[in-house]
């Protein structure tokens, strides 16, 4: 069965239009007026990376030092580290001869031309230890008097720190190695040289023959040259105690 649906007047279509119609032109007007601003586009992300590096600077050395009383010398190869005594070296009927056996010793002093150890050091500097029959003495190490050889060779390095140095050092490299009889070493040429030498610094011991009932009669002297200046880090780094 069809139910019939009543018909509707037309005037009702035609406000329904209009009103459609107004509702349309608000909606329009309002989004023509909407003040709001657009969202900004977000900035991807920046990529950041982490670098754990720590740059260590090292300080250098001061490429000059006032001639100074030394201190404190070390051969790194031999694992020798010595300290000085406050004055000069004694001097015993012509003979040096330290007061001490395990302190070392410059030579400078009323009659002796002999400079302290420094970059402007107008003449070589003289440095003397005794060494130890039966006992001990600071440069022991410096000789080896059972296989009759110096244990330095040339090349090998020396670093003497003195009182106007603070922390740096004096570098010197071995150059020339002597063991003179005791009366000839005064008079050697090719270990004082025939006038000034700066730059240069020798180190002078005695002897300790394998016979400890025998004398000592010659000298261990080993000559060095200047080679730069190097920070209390770089001598404890090549340092090789023993």
């Amino acid at each position: 069965m069809i139910t019939a649906v009543k018909s509707v007047p037309r005037w009702v279509y035609h406000v329904r239009r209009i009103v459609a119609v107004l509702i349309v032109v608000l909606l329009v007007r309002a989004l023509l007026n909407d003040d709001t601003p657009p969202p900004e586009p977000q900035a991807a992300p920046e990529e950041t990376t982490s670098v754990s590096s720590a740059t260590t600077v090292r300080r250098q050395a001061a490429a000059q030092i006032a001639s100074g009383r030394p201190v404190e010398m070390v051969v790194p190869v031999l694992g020798m580290r010595a300290g000085f005594e406050e004055a000069d070296c004694r001097v015993v009927d012509g003979a040096i001869d330290p007061q001490s056996m395990d302190k070392a010793c410059a030579l400078t002093g009323e009659g002796y031309p002999y400079a302290l150890p420094g970059t402007d050091a107008k003449d070589l500097v003289v440095i003397a230890g005794h060494t130890g029959a039966g006992f001990s003495g600071v440069f022991d190490k410096l000789y080896d008097g059972t296989a009759e050889r110096h244990t330095v060779a040339e090349g090998d390095y020396l670093y003497v720190r003195t009182e106007t140095s603070g922390e740096d050092w004096l570098v010197y490299r071995a150059t020339d190695l002597h063991d003179p009889d005791k009366s000839a070493l005064a008079s050697d040429p090719a270990i004082w040289g025939n006038g000034p030498m700066p730059g240069r610094l020798l180190t002078i011991s005695c002897i300790q023959p394998a016979n400890l009932l025998a004398d000592s009669v010659r000298n261990a002297v080993v000559g060095w040259q200047l080679d730069g200046t190097a920070t209390s880090e770089d001598v404890e780094t090549v340092f090789q105690p023993r």
